[in-house]
């Protein structure tokens, strides 16, 4: 059953990030004189703008107003946490499935304590590894810089979780 549950839920996530952003219909783009009616009038879908797909690279360079050598040099520092997170990323997941299986094999509060406690230290290095990219990032801002760093914050939280630190969110 369990299996059954992640399946369909995995399947669930894949149609909802297959549409992206963008929504996946058959419509044009922007302009008014595209998609298929050519008009803005109701039920035609020309005149319907979808959003900008933006990566996270985009959002902190706008945020932190980074020019191009601080956008390469926080480019790398990602990289290389993405780089050393990875390893990590994939006990995490081994952690997680043995915790659902001990789950639904019924094992005892002293199994899953042990598991859930080894789950809970694996997140931990994890934090630490966002948070010290954080810190590099950082330390390379002017003084004017650094206090818009509370809203880029946010978003080093689980950056490392998927394969590509860059793809939208």
């Amino acid at each position: 059953m369990f299996y059954k549950l992640l399946f369909t839920g995995i399947l669930a996530t894949s149609l909802v990030l297959a549409q992206g952003r963008g929504g996946g219909g058959m419509g044009g783009g922007g302009d008014e004189g595209s998609g298929m009616g050519g008009g803005s009038r109701g039920g035609e879908a020309g005149g319907i703008q979808m959003p900008r797909v933006v990566n996270r690279m985009d959002q902190m360079s706008e945020a932190l107003k980074l020019n191009k050598e601080q956008k390469k040099e926080v480019k790398t520092i990602l990289d290389e946490g993405q780089k050393e997170a990875a390893p990590l990323r994939d006990q995490l997941m081994k952690s997680q499935l043995a915790i659902g299986e001990a789950i639904q094999g019924g094992k005892s509060q002293d199994d899953l304590k042990r598991l859930i406690n080894s789950e809970a230290g694996l997140q931990a290095q994890m934090a630490g590894i966002e948070l010290n990219a954080f810190a590099k990032i950082y330390k390379l801002l002017d003084k004017e810089q650094q206090p818009q760093t509370r809203g880029v914050f946010p978003m080093v939280k689980g950056i490392f979780d998927g394969k590509n630190w860059n793809d939208p969110e």
